[in-house]
Formats: C-alpha cells, structure tokens, sequence
C-alpha cells in the first residue's frame, strides 16, 4: 500500500495585518518531513511517499507567491501514478492573500493532479473553517476532540486509519457537511465543558454505533476568518449511506444552534480595568491574565502594550509581562551588556492599532526562546523594571507552557501577577495556575463578535442575529 503524504497549515487571521510569510514556516521536504508527523509505528506495513512540511505559527494572510510555492511543491511531489491513496494534515483555516481558503485551493490543485479516483483523508485543527468544497474534494475528514488541543497524535493517526480503511475496500465515501449559524467566542466552546461537552459525546456515539461510519466530526472553526463559511461546521463520513451522513451532520448542527445561548468561558471574563482590579486583589499567586485580544496563537501580532499599560497605571506590583514582541527593543537589549540598565519603547512594531510602552529596566536575561511548535522561536531578552517584568521576543511569539518559560531561565511561579498573550490557557499551565482571568483586551483576536467587523460572513447568523430558525 503506497500512500503519499504531506502537510501545510497556519491557522489563519483575516483581520490582523501582519502577513505570514515563506520564512515563517518550519519547513522539511521528502524523508526529513516524516519526523515531524506523530503517525508513529502504527502503520509500519505502509509506503509512505513524504512530499513536504511546512507549519506557521498562526498569523495573518499568508503571502500569495510564498503560498503558491509551498503548494505547487507539495503537490508536484506526489506521484501521479503508482499510489494508492493520499494523506494530508491540515489546519482547515489557512487564509491567503487574494484566494481565500488555502486548504481549499491545496485540495483542488491536489485533485487536478491525481484525479477523482485516488481516496484523499485529511487531519485537521478543531479550529478548522471549512469551505463548502472542502468535502466535495476529500474523502474522509478528522480533526482534533479536543479544545485546548491534546489530541494532534491520535487524530493524524485516525485520518490514516481510515485512509487505510478506504483503500483496503475499494471505496470512495462523499463526506456530508452541515453548519450551524452561530458564532461563539472561541476561548467560550472548550470540548470538556458544557454545552460542548455533549454534542461531542452525541458525535462520538454516532461514530462509535453506526456501521460503517468511518468519521463523525465537529469543528468550531476560527472567528477571526472574514469569510461566508466561518463558524461551526458538522462533518460526517459514512462509507457508502451519504442520506444517513447528512442526518448525522443535521443533528449535530441543530444541537449546537439550540445551546448558543448556554456557551461560557470557562475561567472568570471581565472587562480589562475589572480583570486588572481582580487579579490586584487575588490572594492566589501567580494569577495568569490572558491579553486575549493580542493572542498569537489566534493570529495577533503580539505587539501591543494595552494590557501593560493598564497593569502599571493601577499600580500592580510583582508583575511578569510574557511576553511583547518588538524587534527593535529586543536588539537594543542586546546592545547592551547583561546587568545594564536600558530605556525602549515597545509595541505597536506590526500593527499600528497597538499600544506603545517605555520601559527603563536592567537586562537580566538575553537568549532564544522556545516556541509554541516546539522549534527555535528566536531570540528574546527579559527586562526587570522594578514592579514589572517584562519578556520582549523578537518574533512573535506564545509563553504558552512551561517549558517554554523554562527556555528562558524564568520562573513564572514566583510572581503575583503572569499577563499572557493567550485566551484559554494551554493545557500545561493551566494545569498550574491557581487562578486565571481572560481579559477582553482589544486587538486583532477580540473574543466579541461584534467587534470584529467581519463583512463577509453569512447572515442571519448568531449572536448579530437570533431566534431565526
């Protein structure tokens, strides 16, 4: 059984205007690639045919030309004869510069290759906006259950497997599609928490009871995508029964429209001024306060001082700012010797909507700092300003676990206060956080719908509109 394989993604932002470019990805091509999937040893009887990798930290649109070259070369690179199937890991909300959907474009040049008789199984993000197309051009469609995300290993494994499943019987299933028109903050639809919580388990009842049921799928899709497909989407793969696929996807949808109104954050969400005054108070410690609003693992730039300006004109103390990402500070801390007091201005680097901050502080600590993928996130240096703390990244960049900190030699536990550039925690620190508060910072990954300013996505649709259906 010979299986070409390959994998693209950034999760992408349509209303940030920092573009995500080719040297942005974490790129490996032919057998280089294969230590960068988690497929492990289950499918050792298997051929696989390894064309490319390439992953982004999400990010705003990602430049046409770098696009386009990533994509012809990862699908020039499967053969067009002599393979048996293809698997491809994707995000499903890659947004790209005068096309749109990345996925759906990759997918359609993919066919165009191979033809329609080749099964095609895709691995996605639960954050995937999927395109009416997209099922039209695939047959068969996993994502993660899991949001915070825990289960990346499993699900490239369960694409495979029904890949396998495909090839072995001969058959080309027609993945169903179903949307609910609703829009919920996607710090507020966590997979483990009510309403969620049994929508998923009806999903995976489906999948676990129907015979012949390949994939039962709920995505929540990215917000921050101007397009007509954003939101929740209900993905069914039944290996031949496409009437009773639809019926599964038509329920899922229906259940998830009904409990729009029963959607919370799962930690305290407060208006920045009350979430500052709250976390001041705390008598636990450390207290992480998500700047949700410049979250760059939703796209934002990462650049803006809101948060940190409102920390210090209240006077908090014992404060740790992980991180800001402004590249001419970072240098300028490299300038200067380690111990030595420096001035700089941060913020507003990338995107002009942002806050600026001066700060006066000695450089404690200069080095790379490890980034959300698990890679070099480049260099960073930590600034101790009295009161205040504060990581400057030279790329953007996501204090987002604990090892993470730990690259830097910084030990979060011994502040009151850890403002992250995050919504939900991360599995991993939330794991160790005594306390968290989101705060509705503004910026480019504003929780609220309505502040987005989204013109493109399909009415009516929930919250702008309700009680349609």
């Amino acid at each position: 059984m010979r299986i070409a394989i390959g994998s693209l993604q950034c999760e992408g932002n349509s209303l940030t205007p920092v573009l995500t470019r080719r040297e942005d990805f974490d790129y490996a091509e032919g057998p280089a690639m294969l230590g960068k999937l988690l497929l492990g040893d289950d499918f050792r009887g298997l051929e696989l045919v390894p064309t490319l990798y390439a992953h982004a930290l999400p990010g705003g649109p990602v430049v046409r030309e770098d696009f386009l070259d990533l994509a012809h070369r990862l699908v020039e690179a499967v053969p067009r004869e002599g393979i048996d199937g293809v698997w491809l890991y994707l995000h499903g909300a890659m947004w790209v510069q005068g096309i749109g959907s990345g996925d759906t474009y990759l997918l359609r040049l993919l066919r165009e290759r191979i033809g329609p008789r080749i099964p095609v199984s895709v691995a996605m993000d639960f954050h995937a906006d999927n395109s009416d197309e997209i099922p039209e051009l695939v047959n068969c469609l996993c994502a993660f259950r899991t949001a915070p995300h825990e289960d990346h290993r499993e699900t490239q494994r369960r694409a495979m497997a029904a890949l396998v499943t495909c090839i072995r019987k001969g058959i080309l299933p027609r993945p169903q599609l179903s949307r609910a028109d609703v829009i919920i903050e996607g710090d507020a639809v966590q997979t483990a928490a009510p309403p969620l919580r049994e929508i998923m388990a009806a999903a995976a009842e489906m999948e676990r009871t129907i015979p012949g049921m390949l994939s039962v799928q709920v995505c929540n899709g990215q917000p921050w995508i101007d397009a007509w497909y954003t939101g929740p989407s209900f993905v069914v793969t039944h290996e031949s029964d496409t009437a009773l696929a639809k019926a599964c996807a038509d329920r899922l949808a229906r259940m998830f429209y009904d409990a729009r109104h029963d959607f919370r954050f799962a930690v305290e969400a407060l208006e920045p001024e009350e979430a500052v005054r709250r976390a001041m108070a705390a008598r636990e410690a450390p207290v992480f306060l998500s700047d949700s609003g410049d979250n760059p693992t939703a796209g934002a730039a990462g650049d803006n001082a809101f948060l940190l300006n409102r920390l210090r004109a209240a006077g908090a103390k014992n404060v740790l700012i992980a991180g800001i990402m402004d590249r001419a500070a970072c240098r300028r801390c490299y300038e200067a010797r380690l111990g030595e007091t420096v001035t700089v201005t941060v913020g507003a680097s990338l995107d002009r909507r942002s806050e600026r901050a001066t700060l006066t502080g000695r450089v404690v600590h200069r080095g790379d700092i490890l980034s959300y993928q698990h890679d070099n996130g480049g260099p960073s240096a930590t600034l101790d300003c009295g009161d205040m703390t504060v990581v400057i990244t030279e790329r953007r960049a996501a204090l987002c676990r604990p090892d993470i900190f730990a690259s830097i030699d910084l030990d979060y536990r011994r502040y009151a206060i850890v403002a992250v550039k995050l919504g939900y925690l991360f599995p991993e620190l939330a794991a160790e956080a005594p306390r968290s508060i989101l705060a509705f910072t503004p910026g480019s990954s504003t929780e609220r719908l309505q502040d987005m300013g989204l013109r493109h996505i399909r009415r009516p649709i929930y919250p702008l509109d309700d009680n349609f259906l």
